[in-house]
This record gives structure tokens, C-alpha cells and sequence, in this order.
């Protein structure tokens, strides 16, 4: 009985995440800096909660400090917060599906360049995984580590974003 009590005392959205998108660099060779970064449709406009069952558009103004890369790999991990196994962020398995992707072919306008100041924006499209977007609860708050790595150096530039995020039409 006290487990079950305790699993209940989680905050649904954490990090604010009810009412916006938080995020963070993570660890990584420290090449790029993130200055922010924004959730939108095709159009443009804003679109907060995330819907997972349709083109994600991340804009992201940032400072490339090293090379330029044009050859890069895209790894996302996917993780469900809290729940029966604390309230923490707990990883989905993905079963390699967004594993090791071309990352130039999925999203990433590519080369990304060396310079200060720099707009980018990144096309996230989960629509072709419905198999793995159709088993997660709706309107529940998600996180995406998202880590792109130079297959020339083997630099990565990592950003975990935390959301809520609708899984239904």
C-alpha cells in the first residue's frame, strides 16, 4: 500500500512541461552552443503540446564552433516519465529503429556549418513509427535525447528535450 502512495505523489508534467517545452544541452564535445530552441508546425506557428503524429519542426539558434559537418549520424532515445518505477525519466525501447540514422536524410539540413549565430531548422518526423508512437499514453509528458555525431571526427552535439505530447489525431 505505501508503494502504491508513493508512485501516486509524482507531478504529472515535470519541469514545468505543462505549459512548455523544457530542455538542455547534454553531454557532449561542447562544439555547438544552444541558445534556444522552439517547437513549430510546417507553417511556423508555435505548437506546444507536441503532436507525435505529425511533422515536428525544432528551431534552434546556435553557435557551430568546430568543423563543418556534413557526414553525421542521428541517434534519438525516447523516455516516459515516472510511474510504477519512481518518478524519474524511464526509457523506451526503440529496438534500434532510431538508432544510428543517416541524419542528413532524416531532418538535419546538412552540411551544418561553422559560424556564430546560426538559425537551423530540424525536421522531426515520427509519423513513419507509428508502431512505436501508437503504444505511448497520450497527453503525457515525453522526453527525446537527441544526438547527432560527425562520422569524420566523432564529435556529437546532444540536446534532451522534455514535453508533453499528444500520441492521438
Amino acid at each position: 500500500m505505501l508503494f502504491i502512495q508513493l508512485t501516486l505523489c509524482c507531478e504529472n508534467f515535470p519541469n514545468g512541461t505543462e505549459t512548455k517545452l523544457h530542455w538542455y544541452k547534454c553531454f557532449d564535445s561542447g562544439d555547438i552552443i544552444f541558445y534556444s530552441l522552439d517547437t513549430t508546425d510546417e507553417k511556423n506557428n508555435s505548437m506546444y503540446p507536441i503532436k507525435l503524429r505529425k511533422p515536428l519542426y525544432v528551431n534552434i539558434n546556435m553557435d557551430n564552433n568546430g568543423e563543418t559537418s556534413s557526414l553525421i549520424k542521428l541517434d534519438i532515445m525516447l523516455y516516459r516519465w515516472g510511474g510504477w518505477q519512481g518518478c524519474s525519466w524511464h526509457k523506451i525501447p526503440t529496438f534500434g529503429l532510431l538508432s544510428n540514422l543517416n541524419a542528413c536524410k532524416n531532418g538535419v539540413p546538412c552540411p551544418i556549418r561553422s559560424g556564430k549565430n546560426m538559425n537551423i531548422r530540424i525536421l522531426i518526423d515520427f509519423t513513419k513509427y507509428n508502431a512505436i508512437i501508437s503504444l505511448l499514453k497520450n497527453d503525457y509528458p515525453y522526453q527525446i535525447i537527441y544526438k547527432l555525431t560527425d562520422i569524420k571526427s566523432e564529435r556529437t552535439s546532444c540536446v534532451v528535450v522534455q514535453a508533453r505530447s499528444l500520441t492521438k489525431s
